[in-house]
Formats: structure tokens, sequence, C-alpha cells
């Protein structure tokens, strides 16, 4: 099977032991990202997380931003001050979220892949790697389906939040 970095993509060789070695894909992450990853000490996270380059949120286990860097505010259209201490379903501007219950709290964001990847990978450990994901958003005054891909890693009591448009590793713009 394939071996390949969950956050570059780049090729990390292959996996003995598959029964569709051609086929099947195991993630981890290489070593120049895991050098990024556990950055030296000292480096503002920050200026950390600008160094990388796809557009990333930092959020806690309740999917509320905590930082992002500038890759993920230009994805969004937004200043970091219109991200920072909001709700994930607000700052991507998902449609439940305006639904009186709010983000996180509708019948819709049980399902919500966002969502359920954040607070797996906060609850076990776990990253989540390329995770499908559909978002119905509200824009320019009517509601739109963004498909997307989700990667979450924990680091502390905080998970790390990738996203990418679902035709490439590329910032997902609307």
């Amino acid at each position: 099977m394939k071996r390949s970095c969950a956050w570059c993509n780049g090729d990390m060789g292959r996996v003995e032991g598959s029964t569709r070695p051609d086929t099947e894909t195991s993630h981890g992450i290489c070593g120049g990202c895991l050098d990024n990853f556990e950055f030296q000490q000292g480096v503002p996270l920050q200026r950390y997380l600008d160094s990388l380059p796809q557009p990333v949120l930092v959020v806690d286990r309740n999917v509320v931003v905590k930082t992002a860097n500038r890759k993920a505010c230009e994805a969004l259209s937004k200043e970091p001050h219109e991200i920072v201490q909001q709700m994930g379903g607000n700052v991507f501007e998902c449609a439940h979220a305006r639904l009186p219950e709010g983000c996180g709290s509708t019948v819709h964001c049980s399902g919500c892949a966002i969502r359920r990847s954040v607070v797996k990978t906060y609850v076990t450990g776990v990253a989540q790697v390329c995770v499908p994901a559909v978002l119905r958003r509200q824009h320019r005054g009517g509601e739109a389906d963004l498909s997307l891909f989700i990667t979450t890693v924990r680091s502390g009591d905080m998970v790390l939040l990738r996203v990418d448009a679902s035709d490439g590793p590329a910032a997902a713009s609307a």
C-alpha cells in the first residue's frame, strides 16, 4: 500500500502486507512536516501556522476557532478578528449555523463531517485524514454546497483543522 503525508501529500514510500497494495493508501506525517509540526521552542504559534502552505485553523473541542493562519483567512475572505473565538459553523458561513439553535446545536450538526472529525480527533487523538465534507453555505444571498476534504490532528488540548477544496489541496475559497 502507498504511504503519503497527510499534510503535504508527499510520497512516503510503500507499506508491505496489504491485501490491495495498489489501491490502498496509508497516511502519516513526513519528516519535513513533522519538523514544522514540532516547531522550535520559542517560535510563536502564529508564525508556525503562517509557515504552513495549507489553510489551517486551530479549534478547541467545541469547534471554537482559537486562531487561523493567513491561508485560511485568505480562503475565507476574513480578517483574523472575524474568526477568533467564533464557532466553526459561523466562520465557514454554514447555513445551519444561522438557525435559531446556532452552530453545534441544530439537528444537522450531529452529521457535520467537520464537527465529527474535530471531536473524534480531540477525544481519541487519532488524526482524521482527507475526510469528505459537504458544507451548505449561506452565500451571496442564497445557499450553495461546497465540497471539502478535512484533515485533523490533535496538539495538546487543541485540534489543527486543515481544509482543502475537493478538487485538490488548495484552499477552499468561495
